[in-house]
């Protein structure tokens, strides 16, 4: 019987404990009266023109209000969310015009409002920096339009701090940059201007920054480089100037790195390389100068790599002079490269068929550089997954396949135009049992069209010998210029 009853003890014990460090969604019990009716005095004062807390009905436990969700033993409001959908012109954007009801959830842990319109609530962050248990903040499309300095802040537990897509026209506070536990930090979008903090800071835990389309218009601050657990940098269009910095601490698990559209006039720092988990790197349109290095082709788990529009020149060759270039053993000697652009630079030399041995990449442009050479078939045999290769506006030369053959390849559609451009040196065309419809480009129209490809071949004798376009829905009358080719065989029967 004693046994039991300690057995009793302890089952309660351990229920006890599971209930007080678990939240959820759904709460059993009633809300908190001065949280009801905290939460009571938004809904009566709130401008809702979309009915965004139509579930908010008062008088019934605001613990089964859409949005809130309370502590499931103590039924304390740990949870707000406020979802608006978003529009341009804001006009569907609940408004609040004070913050001062939250001074009565001192237990809230995540406080998010999307598309709320704040502009009214000027207090806003001195209420808030009186919740001491706040882990979430997150105020995105809420027409904040000020961010006080603080003393003294009360933000020792907050992990996340997204003010995205506000329109602040000042500097981020310092405040911001000594948050110890501070995790991801999101302010893209908010009209920030000045230059960052110049440090000391304090962002030990920070593993996520985004601030593109802000105004900092200064260098990028030394001390960012030196946060040991940042993965994520995102700075696109955000007025960054001048160098790279060429020194870094420990910054070695850095995954995604876009600092693109800037000012950026400096090479491309060695410290980079040893980041051997980047998996995206996004330096395009700057002034970023100097040679390609091969040993950012170790970086074997890089799936994009842009760093076109900017200065970097000699020869292309040196960021590809070996197949172990952007292959991973991790990936099974594989490479995970999928997007390429180089365009818009000065590099010279001939495109390397090892350039093209990358059985991932879907996208390669190398538009508007100074390359020369012949560029084959055999550079696209291992390239499966390509839709796109752009390499106008330099002195290659493009030597076509002999041989095509989508023989009942279950293709619908018309017939590209293009198509019909194909040289004089195709020997064997076979797109029957396809489902091409529609008419063939007719001869009127200048270098396009089955006549433009019978009969006015442009690079030398002509070569087919086999043309099997049967089994689709082609309509064009066929030119007599059989006595041009040295036909085998020809076949273009529809269905």
């Amino acid at each position: 019987m004693h046994t039991m009853k300690v057995l009793a003890i302890t089952l309660w014990v351990l229920l006890f404990f599971i209930l007080t460090n678990t939240n959820f969604v759904v709460c059993v019990g009633i809300c908190r009266e001065n949280e009801q009716r905290a939460l009571e005095s938004l809904k009566k004062e709130v401008d809702d023109p979309s009915d965004l807390l139509s579930s908010w009905v008062v008088g019934n436990n605001c613990c089964e209000w859409e949005g809130v969700v309370c502590n499931n033993l103590t039924h304390h409001v740990i949870e707000l969310h406020m979802h608006e959908q978003f529009s341009y012109d804001g006009s569907n954007y609940p408004r609040i015009n004070s913050l001062e009801w939250l001074l009565s959830l001192l237990s809230i842990e995540y406080l998010e409002m999307y598309s709320v319109d704040l502009s009214k609530a000027t207090n806003w962050l001195q209420v808030i920096n009186m919740l001491p248990s706040l882990v979430d903040l997150s105020l995105v499309y809420c027409n904040l339009n000020h961010i006080q300095p603080l003393l003294h802040h009360n933000f020792s537990s907050l992990e996340t701090l997204d003010l995205s897509w506000n329109n602040f026209s000042s500097p981020v506070p310092e405040w911001v940059f000594n948050l110890a536990n501070l995790v991801s930090l999101h302010l893209s979008g908010s009209n920030f201007i000045g230059q960052f903090s110049q440090g000391p800071v304090n962002l030990t835990s920070l593993t996520t920054l985004k601030a593109s389309g802000n105004s900092f218009n200064c260098l990028l601050p030394r001390w960012l480089f030196d946060l040991s657990n940042l993965e994520h940098i995102e700075l696109t269009r955000s007025g960054n100037e001048g160098t790279i910095p060429s020194m870094c601490g420990n910054i070695t698990k850095l995954k995604y790195l876009d600092l693109s559209e800037n000012n950026l006039n400096s090479t491309i720092p060695n410290w980079l390389y040893r980041c051997k988990g980047l998996e995206s790197i996004a330096l395009g349109d700057n002034m970023l100068s100097g040679k390609l290095p091969d040993v950012i082709g170790k970086l074997g788990k890089l799936e994009l790599l842009d760093l076109s529009l900017n200065l970097f020149e000699e020869e292309v060759y040196d960021l590809f002079n070996g197949r172990s270039n952007f292959v991973s053993a991790e990936m099974g000697n594989s490479s995970s490269l999928s997007y390429l652009s180089l365009e818009n630079n000065k590099l010279t030399g001939t495109l390397p068929k090892s350039t093209l041995e990358l059985p991932m990449l879907k996208y390669f442009f190398i538009t508007n550089n100074r390359l020369e050479g012949v560029v084959t078939e055999s550079h696209f045999s291992k390239l499966r997954q390509l839709l796109v290769f752009s390499a106008s506006r330099n002195k290659l030369t493009l030597k076509l396949i002999t041989n095509v053959d989508i023989l009942d390849g279950g293709i619908q559609g018309e017939v590209p135009t293009w198509f019909w451009d194909l040289s004089s040196e195709i020997a064997h065309l076979n797109l029957s049992h396809n489902q091409f419809v529609g008419e063939v480009p007719i001869i009127s129209a200048p270098s396009r069209g089955l006549s433009n490809f019978l009969c006015e071949a442009k690079n030398g004798p002509y070569s087919l010998y086999y043309l099997n376009l049967e089994g689709n829905k082609l309509s064009e009358e066929i030119p007599d210029c059989w006595m041009n080719w040295p036909v085998v065989s020809f076949n273009l029967e529809g269905e």
